[in-house]
């Protein structure tokens, strides 16, 4: 699978538990986002089929967001993946709003989806963005009411034990179509730590495990996903002989790309970019994608660290044994990064403020 983040839009708040470095950005210009659909489709041409690609951060945001959707639904060679997600903040503003939800659904979108962090002041303290939580509750009234589905995602920290009569009534307003219960993931962005202190527990996850059973879901594996994710059982499994060289050679199947509002296109996700490849308002397609075909997948381990880098296994081991043992990740490899991070281990990604690390082959 290839995916190209297209960065439309800023962000319209910076959630501490980010793993793209959201947030205020500079908007892409409208011929420009219109232009680089056409560009990306052009490149996928030369691709596998699954090539896709998103818009980001905030879309709803952008005033031409209705020509873009058209172009991103016109597309012959790639397909536009809609995640949906939304904190509601750039739509719920538009005096146009009913017009920009009706381009999305006579496009073929009709699935959005709201974060919900907690009840209203832990959401808006997490997402950093007074109001963020009231936008977003309007934003699932006012899609539902449209006739669209709803997701809502539950992140969960260390708080849903305490507030989870309050996040029921939440959904009970709501009656979303679908509920998903995810663990924040951990990545070495520039906001990785700040999640850490509201992160749950595997005694979080524990307790929770009726009320997760009230919204559908198998509790027993929720918590037995905590429990692998979690810092103690990765530092048993490298004290048993966890490899961390054999976790970098394991296959990844997935391909990331950006396109930042100067159209400049990137290896790596939206905040974990590596290696500039150029403008794509002037790229040859076919030359690009070669140079794509030929680069390693990037979407764990190598997508942060050279190899080079990485400690001994001791050294690693003893990092981990001095972070709390219970708390828990979305995944094993957010437990890796979170002690590389401990570690000071540096990183892959490159530093964007830098101009000479933005782009130097186009000047």
């Amino acid at each position: 699978m290839i995916n190209f983040d297209l960065l439309v839009a800023g962000c319209d708040t910076r959630c501490k538990h980010c793993y793209v470095n959201g947030g205020p950005l500079k908007r892409m210009d409208g011929d420009d986002a219109v232009l680089c659909v056409e560009r990306l489709d052009a490149i996928a041409a030369y691709l596998p089929d699954e090539a896709n690609f998103t818009l980001d951060h905030e879309p709803m945001g952008h005033p031409e967001i209705g020509r873009i959707i058209g172009a991103a639904a016109g597309t012959k060679h790639i397909r536009y993946h809609h995640h949906g997600m939304t904190t509601g903040l750039g739509i719920m503003r538009r005096d146009d709003k009913e017009a920009v939800l009706d381009r999305y659904l006579a496009s073929g979108f009709d699935s959005f989806g709201i974060t919900i962090h907690g009840g209203e002041a832990l959401h808006d303290e997490i997402v950093r963005r007074k109001g963020a939580f009231t936008s977003s509750i309007a934003f699932g009234e006012f899609i539902k009411a449209h006739g669209a589905e709803l997701e809502v995602s539950l992140m969960v920290n260390r708080f849903f034990p305490e507030q989870q009569n309050e996040i029921s009534a939440i959904l009970d307003r709501l009656r979303p179509d679908w509920v998903y219960i995810g663990l924040p993931i951990f990545t070495p962005h520039k906001n990785g730590l700040d999640y850490e202190p509201y992160r749950a527990s595997v005694q979080d996850v524990e307790t929770l495990g009726e009320w997760f059973k009230t919204l559908g879901k198998d509790d027993a594996e929720l918590i037995e996903k905590a429990r692998e994710s979690s810092v103690g059982l990765a530092v048993k499994k490298l004290i048993n002989g966890q490899d961390l060289m054999t976790l970098f050679d394991a296959p990844q199947g997935e391909k990331y790309l950006a396109v930042h509002p100067d159209c400049l296109l990137y290896m790596g996700n939206s905040g974990a970019e590596t290696e500039c490849l150029g403008n794509l308002r002037r790229l040859d397609p076919e030359a690009v994608a070669a140079r794509i075909k030929e680069m390693p997948d990037n979407r764990d381990y190598d997508a942060f660290y050279d190899r080079s880098v990485l400690p001994e296994t001791k050294r690693m081991i003893e990092a981990l044994i001095g972070l709390p043992q219970n708390t828990v990740y979305g995944d094993f490899p957010s437990v890796i990064y979170r002690g590389l991070t401990a570690l000071n281990t540096a990183t892959r990604i490159l530093d964007l403020h830098r101009r000479e690390e933005r782009c130097p082959s186009v000047g």
